[in-house]
């Protein structure tokens, strides 16, 4: 059955472990040699991408499920690897300037929020994370990156030729995300088809509301299919501001979008009708016409080259690092709890 829209929202930030009176259980996750990994940490990292599943998936099932463990499986293998290294190392006396600890969080504000700091807060809160408690958690990873980097990447330097090709695979990471534009097509089919009864109950709404999924699915197909053109179907179906111009929608920013539609329209292929997509306000049918890329930055940008000699040599050493870490966890007492 569809998930109810209404609660959409904090089901997405924290679809377990919401507490009674509107909290949320900050219950340890795992440990590593003692170490807490807390379920808050968890949360935080997989929130951003369990609300983009919520909108690709909106009546969830076994291929949501399947993305959702493995993308827990993933955040909760590497919160174990980072604490594995840091036990490793915290004798070192290693110490992160603050600076790098705020670049990497305005990076990921930038990456995951599309830079609306707001959101990011709103989602931390959410998750039952701290600002403070979230920081931490980053000044430990970019803490375990420095480390990796001073113990493992100090090899034999990238040639040119590699640091080119490198860099030719991977220059859409440099590029400033926030200045990608994109045009496309829309159908929007509200939750409700007529203003809500004051008297209504939530099974009422979701029924209704599952009413209208199956009339997006049931579009969905029809567009598939060519027995119906986009133009003619955002003029007879969608409810938004550009259904009479064939739900034509102008060329957008990024931050005009919200995030969890913008990494899906930008993912998406040109020409393919994507969705339903649900967000909190109903079903969305989409198919991207154009997306404008913001240009990367040359090569010849020394902080850019710098980058991509890192990246280059995190490749070459992955191999022994990763080896180094399998030994240590099976020196490790591990123990996980979600």
């Amino acid at each position: 059955m569809l998930a109810a829209l209404a609660v959409a929202e904090a089901a997405s930030a924290a679809p377990k472990n919401a507490a009674p009176e509107g909290g949320v259980v900050n219950r340890i996750a795992a440990t590593v040699n003692g170490r807490p990994i807390t379920a808050a940490e968890v949360r935080a990292r997989i929130s951003p991408y369990f609300r983009e599943l919520m909108m690709l998936y909106p009546k969830q099932g076994p291929r949501f499920n399947s993305e959702l463990v493995k993308a827990k499986k993933s955040v909760l293998d590497d919160l174990i690897d980072r604490e594995l290294v840091l036990s490793e190392f915290e004798t070192k006396g290693y110490v992160m300037k603050e600076d790098n600890v705020e670049q990497e969080i305005n990076r990921r504000i930038l990456v995951q929020f599309n830079g609306n700091r707001g959101e990011f807060l709103d989602n931390l809160r959410k998750s039952g994370m701290t600002y403070s408690d979230y920081r931490e958690s980053v000044k430990k990873e970019v803490t375990v990156a420095a480390m990796r980097s001073s113990r493992y990447e100090r090899g034999i330097p990238p040639t040119p030729d590699e640091i080119r090709e490198e860099y030719n695979a991977s220059k859409s990471e440099y590029r400033d995300i926030m200045n990608d534009a994109v045009r496309f097509d829309k159908i929007f089919i509200p939750a409700l088809d007529e203003l809500p009864d004051e008297n209504m109950t939530q099974a009422e709404y979701q029924a209704k509301a599952e009413q209208q999924y199956r009339k997006a699915e049931a579009l969905k197909q029809r567009l598939d299919k060519g027995d119906i053109s986009f133009a003619a179907a955002a003029r007879e179906y969608s409810r938004d501001a550009h259904a009479e111009e064939g739900g034509a929608w102008p060329l957008l920013k990024r931050t005009d979008l919200a995030v969890e539609f913008a990494n899906v329209v930008f993912s998406a292929e040109p020409g393919k009708v994507i969705g339903p997509l649900m967000d909190n306000a109903g079903f969305t049918l989409v198919r991207v016409r154009e997306k404008q890329l913001a240009p990367a930055p040359p090569l010849s940008n020394p902080e850019v080259k710098q980058k991509v000699d890192d990246a280059v040599r995190r490749k070459q050493s992955e191999k022994r690092y990763r080896e180094w870490v399998d030994r240590l966890r099976a020196k490790a007492v591990i123990r996980t709890f979600i």
